[in-house]
């Protein structure tokens, strides 16, 4: 029995397109371009412009429309072209005509005109209208120089992020997104949690593990939900396929941060449990229950139930002249034992014991002592421990680090 697969993480993972993060709308209806510099107008531009503007002010678009195409093959000069572009721009503002406006932002930028200051927001404005039209690689080369040309309206990153990922050029587009986020957190401005659901699903879609982790890592710190949480859990065990022994700690991060659901979590927690930690094992069936995951009256859950609530006073007992191990192995499994009992002060010392009695993996042993140091409130001992931690499990480690700051708060 597995964790709900990540195929079902469409919940938070459903971050599919630019609307999720930024308006992809061009904002030149709202942001008019500015007036251009005053120039010397042919006469037959200067009166189909004219007679275009009386339309225009009228409502009568039509005639605009045709005014203006007089002036368009009318213009020579750069200047001419430009306000040409303008009026285009202006009418299809007017005229509630996307197609026309992007027309006009086009012959703009083509006729050279456009001032140097405002060629980043021309070209932002191009990239949104052929983002729209779904044309993704005239969007990522006008977003590109829109950044090229200093527009520094917040969306851009995104907006070129997605360009660039609907391009097919999916490496690039999350370098993209994480640089904007990289940006955001160096301006200490708060990064949407839209930019990093887009990121973690960029990721995972590309399935490159390292940024998942990384990116999944930021955003539970930032947004600590419990969706937020397990989505990223469940994405890093996906793309790193962690041996038993880390995937029951990591099932163990999952219950702290309260992201188990449903059945299959808390029975394949309790599975994993049942044979070796019968407390750990019954509170957890009890927690699924409480929850409405479980049904006291399945035969499953009932079977496993009176299994380990069979072996509780024994276990216990034996547990009582056991804090002096043998060895460094025994020394961990008892401590494992303290911790499911929520006997966290014996599971420190059971957990000393077994670093420095040897024969196991201390890296194991420091995540569980961090896990009872964490519980018993002692945040800087349960980060010294996390600090040991070193190969596969490290990235585990982080997430727990992120729950302890969050726990301790």
């Amino acid at each position: 029995m597995k964790f709900v697969s990540t195929m079902a993480l469409g919940l938070a993972l459903a971050f599919g397109s630019a609307a999720t993060m930024v308006a992809v709308t061009p904002a030149v209806a709202k942001d008019k371009a500015p007036k251009p510099k005053t120039v010397n107008l042919s006469d037959g531009v200067r009166n189909a412009l004219a007679a275009a503007d009386k339309a225009m002010n009228a409502g009568d678009f039509p005639t605009a429309t045709s005014q203006i195409a007089t002036a368009s093959a009318a213009a020579k000069t750069n200047d001419e072209k430009f306000f040409v572009g303008q009026y285009k721009i202006n009418l299809g503002t007017k005229s509630n005509n996307p197609q026309l406006q992007a027309e006009g932002v086009d012959e703009a930028l083509a006729s050279g005109g456009v001032p140097a200051e405002d060629l980043g927001k021309f070209y932002f404005f191009q990239g949104q209208f052929a983002y729209q039209a779904k044309n993704y690689a005239k969007a990522e080369q006008a977003f590109t120089l829109s950044q090229q040309n200093n527009f520094s309206d917040p969306s851009l990153m995104p907006l070129l992020a997605e360009a660039q990922y609907q391009s097919g050029n999916k490496p690039a587009a999350l370098a993209t997104l994480q640089k904007g986020i990289a940006a955001m957190k160096a301006a200490n401005q708060p990064v949407p949690a839209e930019w990093f659901g887009r990121a973690v699903a960029m990721a995972y879609d590309a399935k490159l593990g390292p940024q998942a982790t990384d990116l999944t890592q930021q955003w539970v710190a930032a947004y600590p939900t419990k969706s937020n949480w397990r989505d990223s859990l469940v994405i890093y065990r996906e793309l790193n396929s962690p041996d038993a022994d880390t995937q029951l700690d990591l099932m163990r991060l999952m219950r702290a941060t309260g992201s188990l659901t449903g059945q299959a979590d808390y029975m394949e927690y309790a599975q994993a449990t049942y044979l070796k930690y019968p407390g750990e094992a019954k509170a957890v069936l009890d927690e699924g229950i409480a929850a409405g995951a479980l049904q006291a009256s399945n035969q499953n859950v009932k079977e496993m139930l009176g299994i380990v609530s069979g072996k509780i006073q024994a276990d216990k007992a034996s547990l009582a002249g056991a804090k002096n191990a043998a060895s460094g192995r025994a020394a961990l499994l008892t401590g494992d034992a303290f911790l499911g009992y929520k006997d966290y002060a014996s599971a420190i010392e059971l957990y000393k014991q077994a670093l420095a009695k040897g024969g196991v993996d201390a890296n194991v042993v420091n995540t569980r002592l961090a896990y009872a140091y964490a519980y018993a409130g002692q945040k800087d001992a349960a980060k010294q421990a996390l600090a040991q931690i070193t190969g596969p499990r490290a990235n585990l480690a982080k997430y727990i680090s992120v729950w302890v700051d969050q726990k301790t708060a």
